[in-house]
């Protein structure tokens, strides 16, 4: 989970443009994996995954770690987990679609083939 964290994070930095989209001060993203709590901090100074999470999220996401890392990874929207049920969410509306572009405009993209 740590790694894929890391990549977000990487993918925030090298995707210059998207810093237009991220706060002055740091949005704290945490995700609830049961037993485990991650989070990253997102903002204009930098992005960064947080090793202790002592302040309060501005938005939570909870569910399985698998279903978490399949977001994390691009292969799903957080939209579409959440309206089946795989995921759920603490926050307003306008954080969540603040992670949701982040999470699909981060993901690692694989060149596909252009067929003729």
């Amino acid at each position: 989970m740590r790694i894929n964290l890391e990549g977000l994070v990487d993918q925030c930095h090298s995707r210059y443009h998207l810093r237009l989209l991220f706060p002055d001060s740091p949005f704290i993203l945490q995700f609830d994996c049961g037993k485990n709590l991650y989070g990253i901090s997102i903002s204009s100074k930098g992005c960064t995954v947080l090793d202790e999470l002592d302040r309060d999220a501005h938005f939570v996401i909870e569910g399985m770690e698998e279903t978490v890392i399949s977001l994390l990874m691009g292969e799903e929207r957080l939209s579409q987990l959440i309206e089946d049920g795989s995921l759920e969410v603490r926050g307003g509306y306008r954080p969540l679609l603040f992670v949701e572009s982040v999470l699909w405009l981060t993901r690692s993209r694989e060149k596909e083939p252009v067929e003729v």
